[in-house]
């Protein structure tokens, strides 16, 4: 109305929702921030590639660890070099080479940031030396990836059905655990998704319905032959409206 309110910068307002794909008016989009935690299929496939790299790995999921607070604290010291220097140059009065201050400061940071960008290069090889070999790995946490959301789509068969993804984290991780070792990279990869396939499958199947358990087996083989490439978008949609 016509009355002032007194407003306070560091007030902050949130609100939640549990509806998956909320939809608001374009005027309250335009007022709010809108954030969107809901969990994608790219997003989960990365995390559990760090869970499958960190229980094979750990030396390289560690030292991935430590390269991204390197590379981090690297820049944060060049930002800090160039505010520094955009402060000073800001106060400078009279003459800039007369300001010995200034002058020291930009031979100081000149030297500082040769040597950080040399440390950041040297860093992005080795990160992406790195990434490369998780990638190794990626086979295993794609299909974790697929099941999870084969299992969450089971809520639209039953409410009854809700599985939390820390539920099926701890499944994944003790898969990790419980599989059958193999010095050899391709092998292991194979029995992991073996296990880690046939265990989801039994555990979730404790909680279904008798009627659902052969839709539950079509959902996971069809997924991951779909992700496979060996049913085909045109296929698919075919054999669900004949059409």
């Amino acid at each position: 109305g016509d009355s002032d309110v007194d407003y306070d910068e560091n007030f902050k307002f949130y609100m939640t929702t549990k509806m998956p794909n909320p939809h608001y008016l374009p005027e309250v989009c335009i007022k709010v921030t809108i954030i969107n935690f809901t969990v994608t299929r790219k997003g989960l496939e990365d995390q559990l590639l760090g869970d499958v790299v960190r229980s094979e790995r750990p030396d390289l999921e560690e030292q991935k660890d430590r390269l991204v607070v390197s590379i981090a604290n690297d820049k944060k010291q060049l930002k800090d070099l160039e505010d520094k220097i955009l402060k000073l140059l800001k106060e400078s009065k009279g003459n800039i080479l007369d300001d010995e201050m200034l002058i020291n400061t930009l031979n100081n940071s000149k030297v500082t940031s040769g040597m950080i960008h040399g440390r950041v290069k040297e860093a992005e090889v080795t990160e992406k030396d790195i990434n490369e070999a998780r990638e190794q790995y990626r086979p295993v946490a794609s299909q974790g990836s697929i099941i999870y959301f084969v299992i969450a789509d089971l809520a639209v068969i039953s409410p009854m059905y809700q599985f939390s993804l820390s539920y099926f984290a701890r499944l994944f991780n003790y898969c990790l655990e419980a599989c059958e070792k193999s010095e050899d990279l391709p092998t292991r990869l194979r029995l992991l998704n073996i296990y880690t396939m046939d265990f989801m499958f039994t555990m979730v199947c404790r909680g279904l319905f008798e009627a659902h358990k052969l839709l539950y087996s079509f959902l996971l083989c069809t997924s991951w032959l779909r992700d496979s490439g060996f049913i085909t978008p045109l296929e698919w949609n075919f054999m669900l409206r004949g059409v």
